[in-house]
This record gives structure tokens, C-alpha cells and sequence, in this order.
């Protein structure tokens, strides 16, 4: 699909000029060089990078580059989370933000620009292209997932769906410990970053940097599926971030898309960040380990080492008072932090590298949505996928590409999946379990994945429509681990899926409403026969089998270094996303969440890092009225510092 046209049409990069570029052994996306200044006193000097331990990483390594500035802010991924810290961080014109990022920018690139173009960006080098260890509960299979290796993250390789959950959602987290992260602290951060094209609302916002609006495409099956639901009795959901109503019930899906296209964290967030002095994107370099300076309680970040394509190591140093962020997501954040000796302590001996702080959450409780599916055939031609491709066979459709290249519109700004629904599959569900998302295509494999990787690769599609079913809530989680201590290895991620029963049993309830829709009267005009599970899998036990055999990923890796409070152990982070026993480092990222929300984790990732950037700068405001006492003192006298300390607070905590 699009082979040919993706890689003649390319446009101009939204992240600004090649001018205002640097190429060296990375690339600077933008390059900064600011005189630093220092602070004294007690906190700003326990801060301060440690040269020492600096040229203990470093390995005698020269370097072809002069000496570098320390960093106010080091963010570490420049996915969905890195991408707004570095905006709103930078915003700050003193403020020297660094982000290290392994992929490169992919502003250009039609695979991420064109929405239905996603399937070619599966296993590319856009991706880090995970798998799960295999194991009993998905019959000796490992579970692919895709995670964006490219500026911007997974916001450039997800199906741009725009799902916050429901208030119930975080007053859970609050209840596990992350306090001031309840619906209403966190529905501000939503408002926020959202430009919302319907218009401002009590739970929409304009003027943010992600758009959020309608695929402007609708396909007939979709139609009838939304006709077939309404059907069977269910309610008509016009805003699934409405938090005013429940949750459940079917309609359309929103998504971040800007006319069609594709929108990007990149995109939102670095357009017009890019001319800031202060902000350097440093991209194709690889994260090794964080360098920590002291021992005990005094341990804290200093720097971050990292990786040039041509093998050779660099430090980034900290400056006094600033703070390693960790933004590298569910699967690499948990990964960083092993390989700097942060982690559970038996785990990092097995595999040789020396403990630093003892965490025992790190890499614990990492979660997904499940899904399976129900495929039917169509007799009519009509799929979203007889649209894209020539008369059925592998070829791209012209007129289809045209309309998009020229006018934004048609089956290629389709996500697939921007139609749908939240349900119960019991009436003692408190919330929906289960997540349809309907698609306008037939499925040539159980595994849902599978058939987007084969249309990517060019395999000739049949006509037919499909209801992907997603375990919404899960109550399965793994966890990730080292293989080694080589930071280029991929992690292990172990029992990621359906190590919870209850999540096989949502699934088959799923299956059963998914059977219930694809054989309603509303797509008799359509349908011939069930392909997936087929209609030889009746049974609870076959279905079961179907469930553990064919489980694919919806792609919303989260909790793998959670918030919680002190007295869980296995909580890695306090609720300002500060890594517990280690000072100048958080992890801001989906990995931080202590429960998944019920929808796609694209949107409250972004919420989680305009927080987090609020949370830093105050942090910084802090700091620097802490160095304008110490230095009133050393010119006035303690007495009056005293003085002029308490009306700083006091007017402080009035405000």
C-alpha cells in the first residue's frame, strides 16, 4: 500500500529549517550554547554533577566535540511525555533543556503524516519492535508491540484515538497514593493541551497544542454498525470524555489529527519550540544510563550517558538545582533505571550491575489492554480496504491517494477504528470492561496485528468488516526486566497478558457482544460468513482457546514505575513523579500511572507531562528563592534573611 508514493512525496518539516540545525555524530535538532549560572548553599551544592563520577562513565572516551554547558533539564525520550517537557520546560528563557531521543525526526515521513499509512510503519525502523516472553497464558506465544522509535514516540505510531477514561479512573489513582491527581486536578491539564475543534467547553479546551476533532471520513459499514448497536439497546455516546455522563455506549471516536493528518506530540508540541536558543532535541542517540553522584541519602542524578550511532559514549552533566527526567516510556524507563542501579536488588546482582539504590517497584506492574477479535465477510465490496487498494488487488488506488494529497479527505484519514463503544459485559461491573472498536475491514488473521502487517507488506485484502474487542480495565500485569547489562539488549517483558482470569472471562463475554453486533439485520446487505473465531468455536472452553491463542496488544503500555504512597512497596515513585531515595530524578511518562485507565493512553500521558512540567518549574521558582535567602544572609545578616525568608513564604503560600 502507498509503496511507491511514500517514498517519492515528502514536505517541509514542521520542526523548522535545516538552518537551524547542527549534524554531528547525532543530530541536534536544535542546537544551544547559553552561558549557566551557579547557586550556592547547602541544597544547590548536594546537587551539583560530580566531575568525578563523570569521567568514571565517560571511560576515557575523547571526545570530538568542546565541553558542553551543563543542562538545566535533561529529558531522557523525546516521546509523547519529552515532547511537552521539552515545550513547556523551555518556555522558561534561562531555562537549558536538553532532550536525548534514539529515533530521528519523522515530520516528513508519509507513513506517519498519512493516518491509514500507520500499517507500514510496523516493524520499521520507526519502531523498537517489542515482544513479550512467551508463556502459558497465551498458548507458548510472544505479543508484538509496537512502540515509536522516532521523535514524538508512539504519538506518531498509535491510532491517533483521543480517550481520556472516566473520573472514576483517577480517583482510583488517588486511593493507590498519587495524591493531587484526581479528576479535577487533572481535567486542567486536559483542557490545556487540547485545541478541541467543536469548540471550548467545562470539559474540552481551545488553544492547546493538540488538535482533537472527527475523522472527516465515514464508511458505510461503519454506519451500519452504529445502526446495529443502537439496536440492541445501547446508548448514543456523543463525548466519551464527557465526564458529566457514564462512559458507556457507542459513537465516534475523537482523534488528533489537523485536517486529516496526522498530529503528533512532535508536531503539537515542538512547532515554534524549535527557534528557542535554550532547547537542544539531540536525536539518534541512545540513553545508557543515568550517572548518580553520592551514596545512600544523598544519592542523586548528575548527568545521563548516552550512545552516537558510531559507538562512542557522551555525558550530559546536570547543572546545580536541575533534575534528570525520565521520559523514555513503559518499557525503557523501568530499563534506565536497572542499568543505573536503581531496581530491585536481587534482580540487578543476577545480572551484574552494582546496586545503587535499592528500588523493588522498578519494572513491577506493567499493564495493557488485550485484544481479540469477530471478523465477517462482505459480499459487498465496500471495506475501507477496497477503497485504499486498486480493484482488489495490492496496488495503491490513485483517486484515493489524490484526495488525500490534494484535499485531506477519503479512506486514507481513516484510523480504522474511529468508530465504537464502552461496555459492561455484567451488571456488576462498576465501570465498562470492554472497549469495541469497530472496523470497516476484514481480518486475515486472528491475531489483529498480524492482518495490518500483511496489508502493510502488500498482501491483497478480501472485503468483510471487524470488531476488535479490548479488555479496558485489565487486572493482568507483568513486569519488565533486564536480559543483561548491555543497554542496547531489549528488556524481558514477562506475563504482560492474561495472567489475570478475569480478563479472559471479559474477553469472551466481548467476543459474544462482538458476535451479536457483526450478525445483526443492520449488515445483512453485507455479511456471508464468520471468519474469526468462526463458527466452530461455540463453546466458553473454545473460546477461551480462540482467546489465548489469538491475543494481540491495543498498544497502552503503562505502570511499570508507579506512583504510590511510601508505605507500598512496590511504588517507585512519590506522587510528584519523584523517584523515591534518589534526588533530581522523576519518571514522567505512562510508566508513572498506578492504574490503566478504560481507553487509548496517549492523551492522559500527555495530561501526566503538562503536570509534571508544572511541578518542575515550581520546583525551580522554589529554588530560586531558597539562593535569594542564602545570598540575603551572606550580605545582610542571617536576622534579616530570616525576615525576608518569612515574607517570602508567607506571601508565597497566600498566592
Amino acid at each position: 500500500m502507498l509503496e511507491a508514493s511514500l517514498a517519492v512525496y515528502s514536505w517541509p518539516s514542521p520542526l523548522g529549517s535545516s538552518g537551524s540545525r547542527k549534524y554531528s555524530r547525532s543530530h541536534d535538532l536544535v542546537g544551544c550554547h547559553l552561558a549557566n549560572g551557579t547557586t550556592r548553599g547547602g541544597i544547590a551544592s548536594r546537587l551539583a554533577p560530580s566531575r568525578r563520577a563523570l569521567h568514571r562513565l565517560r571511560g576515557g572516551v575523547a571526545s570530538e566535540e568542546p565541553a558542553e554547558a551543563p543542562w538545566d533539564y535533561i529529558v531522557v525520550g523525546g516521546g509523547a511525555a519529552g515532547c511537552v517537557l521539552a515545550e513547556r520546560l523551555s518556555a522558561e528563557p534561562d531555562a537549558r533543556v536538553l532532550v536525548l531521543e534514539a529515533g530521528t525526526d519523522g515530520s516528513k515521513d508519509l507513513r506517519i503524516r498519512i493516518p491509514a499509512a500507520l500499517i507500514k510503519v510496523f516493524k520499521s525502523e520507526r519502531d523498537w519492535d517489542f515482544n513479550t516472553e512467551p508463556n502459558a497464558e497465551t498458548n507458548g506465544r510472544s505479543v508484538y508491540l509496537c512502540r515509536g522509535k522516532v521523535l514524538g514516540g508512539s504519538s506518531c505510531t498509535n491510532v491517533m484515538l483521543y480517550h481520556r477514561g472516566t473520573a472514576a479512573d483517577y480517583d482510583s489513582w488517588v486511593e493507590a497514593g498519587a495524591e493531587g491527581w484526581g479528576p479535577n486536578a487533572v481535567l486542567e491539564y486536559y483542557r490545556k493541551a487540547e485545541h478541541s475543534l467543536t469548540g471550548a467547553s467545562q470539559y474540552h479546551g481551545v488553544g492547546g497544542p493538540m488538535p482533537v476533532d472527527d475523522v472527516p471520513y465515514i464508511n458505510e459499514l461503519s454506519e451500519a454498525f452504529m445502526d446495529a448497536t443502537g439496536k440492541l439497546g445501547y446508548r448514543r455516546n456523543q463525548d466519551f470524555n464527557d465526564w458529566s455522563a457514564p462512559q458507556d455506549g457507542f459513537g465516534r471516536f475523537k482523534v488528533t489529527q489537523r485536517s486529516g493528518e496526522r498530529c503528533s506530540a512532535a508536531n503539537g508540541y515542538l512547532e515554534g519550540a524549535d527557534r528557542r536558543e535554550n532547547l537542544c532535541v539531540r536525536t539518534a542517540v541512545h540513553a545508557t544510563r543515568i550517572a548518580l553522584d553520592g551514596e545512600g541519602d544523598d544519592l542523586c542524578a548528575c548527568g545521563v550517558e548516552y550512545r552516537h550511532e558510531d559507538g562512542s559514549l557522551s555525558v550530559a552533566q546536570l547543572a546545580a538545582g536541575g533534575e534528570v527526567l525520565l521520559s523514555a516510556g513503559a518499557v525503557q524507563s523501568p530499563q534506565l533505571l536497572m542499568l543505573s542501579g536503581i531496581g530491585p536488588r536481587s534482580h540487578l546482582e543476577d545480572v551484574g550491575i552494582p546496586v545503587r539504590k535499592a528500588v523493588e517497584g522498578v519494572g513491577e506492574g506493567l499493564a495493557d489492554h488485550p485484544a481479540v477479535l469477530v471478523s465477517c465477510g462482505s459480499k459487498k465490496k465496500v471495506s475501507v480496504t477496497d477503497e485504499i487498494r486498486l480493484f482488489g488487488t495490492s496496488l495503491p488506488n490513485p483517486v484515493t491517494l489524490l484526495r488525500w494529497l490534494l484535499f485531506k479527505r477519503g479512506a486514507l484519514t481513516s484510523v480504522a477504528c474511529e468508530f465504537g463503544g464502552f461496555f459492561r459485559t455484567s451488571a456488576d461491573q462498576s465501570q465498562p470492561d470492554v472497549q469495541v472498536r469497530f472496523i470497516a475491514a476484514r481480518a486475515e488473521s486472528a491475531d489483529g496485528i498480524s492482518t495490518l502487517q500483511k496489508m502493510g507488506e502488500g498482501a491483497k485484502m478480501g472485503s468483510g468488516y471487524t470488531t476488535q474487542i479490548v479488555a479496558c480495565r485489565p487486572r493482568s500485569v507483568g513486569r519488565v526486566r533486564l536480559r543483561n547489562a548491555d543497554a542496547l539488549c531489549k528488556p524481558l517483558l514477562e506475563r504482560v497478558h492474561l495472567s489475570a482470569e478475569e480478563d479472559v472471562v471479559t474477553l469472551r463475554e466481548g467476543i459474544k457482544l462482538g458476535r451479536k453486533l457483526c450478525s445483526s439485520d443492520s449488515f445483512s446487505n453485507y455479511r456471508t460468513e464468520e471468519i474469526y473465531p468462526g463458527a466452530d468455536v461455540t463453546s466458553d472452553e473454545a473460546i477461551d482457546a480462540y482467546i489465548r491463542s489469538s491475543v494481540h496488544s491495543a498498544n497502552a503500555l503503562t505502570g511499570s514505575c508507579r506512583m504510590g504512597r511510601e508505605s507500598d512497596a512496590l511504588a517507585v515513585l512519590d506522587s510528584e513523579l519523584r523517584v523515591r531515595g534518589v534526588g533530581s530524578l522523576r519518571v514522567v511518562d505512562a510508566s508513572a500511572m498506578p492504574h490503566i485507565i478504560g481507553g487509548q493512553t496517549c492523551a492522559p500521558t500527555i495530561m501526566m507531562a503538562e503536570k509534571a512540567a508544572d511541578m518542575v518549574l515550581a520546583q525551580r521558582a522554589a529554588l530560586r528563592r531558597y539562593t535569594a535567602y542564602v545570598a540575603h544572609a551572606e550580605a545582610h545578616g542571617a536576622q534579616a534573611a530570616y525576615g525576608a525568608a518569612a515574607q517570602q513564604v508567607q506571601g508565597g503560600a497566600a498566592a
